[in-house]
C-alpha cells in the first residue's frame, strides 16, 4: 500500500568529528569546573593562612579522582562496549561536585580544629579532623553507593554508563579526600615535598 513520500523526520551525524567534538567538550567542562572549584575553596577558606594550599591540595584530589575513572571506564568500556558522549561528561562532572564536597567536609573540621588548637601539631591535628569526619563521609558513601548500585541494576541500558561512572567516583572520590588531599596539605605544611631536592641543597 502506497502511504505517500517519505519524510525526514531527524538526522545526526555519527563520525570521528563528532567523537574529537565529544572529548574536546568534556576536557572544556572538566577546566572551568576545576577552575570554578579552586576559586570557591580559596575564598571559603581565606580565614585560613594559605588558603590557596586547600585549593592545590582538593585540584589534586579531583585529578587524581578524574583520572582513575576515567581510566576505569577505559576497562570496563573495552568490555561492555560503552563510550565517551554526553553521559560521560554529565557523570565526570557530577563526580568532580561529589569529590570536592567530601574534601570540604574533611577541610572545614580541619580549619575548626586549627581554630580551636593553633598551637596543635598540624598532622595531629589533620589526623584528629580526619577521625571526626571519616564516619560520616564514608556513611554517605555508602549510602550513596546503595542507591547506585540499585539504579545500576534496575535502572536499564540507558542508565548504565552513568551509573558505572558515579559508581567509580564515590569509592575513589571518599578515599581521595582522607588519604590524597588531607595528606598533601600534612606533606606541604611538613615542607617533605621534593626530599631529593633538599638533599641536593644539604649537600
Amino acid at each position: 500500500m502506497d502511504g505517500g513520500p517519505a519524510k525526514v523526520l531527524d538526522t545526526s551525524t555519527v563520525g570521528a568529528s563528532v567523537a574529537e567534538d565529544t572529548v574536546r567538550n568534556a576536557i572544556t567542562a572538566v577546566i572551568v569546573a576545576v577552575i570554578f572549584v579552586m576559586l570557591y575553596i580559596m575564598y571559603a577558606f581565606r580565614s585560613v593562612p594559605n588558603s590557596y594550599k586547600y585549593a592545590f591540595a582538593a585540584i589534586v584530589a579531583l585529578a587524581h579522582d578524574v583520572l582513575i575513572v576515567l581510566g576505569a571506564f577505559t576497562v570496563l568500556g573495552i568490555a561492555i562496549n560503552a563510550e565517551v558522549n554526553a553521559i560521560f561528561i554529565v557523570g565526570i562532572l557530577t563526580v568532580i561536585g561529589y569529590s570536592v564536597n567530601d574534601t570540604i567536609v574533611i577541610f572545614d573540621r580541619i580549619r575548626e580544629n586549627v581554630t580551636l588548637a593553633p598551637g596543635r601539631d598540624f598532622r595531629a591535628t589533620v589526623n584528629l579532623s580526619i577521625n571526626e569526619s571519616i564516619t560520616r563521609s564514608v556513611g554517605t558513601s555508602l549510602t550513596t553507593m546503595t542507591v547506585i548500585l540499585a539504579i545500576l541494576l534496575f535502572g536499564g541500558a540507558s542508565l548504565r554508563d552513568f551509573m558505572i561512572v558515579l559508581l567509580a567516583g564515590v569509592i575513589v572520590g571518599t578515599y581521595s579526600s582522607i588519604f590524597v588531599a588531607a595528606q598533601i596539605l600534612v606533606l606541604w605544611d611538613g615542607r617533605r615535598f621534593l626530599p631529593w631536592r633538599r638533599q641536593i641543597v644539604s649537600t
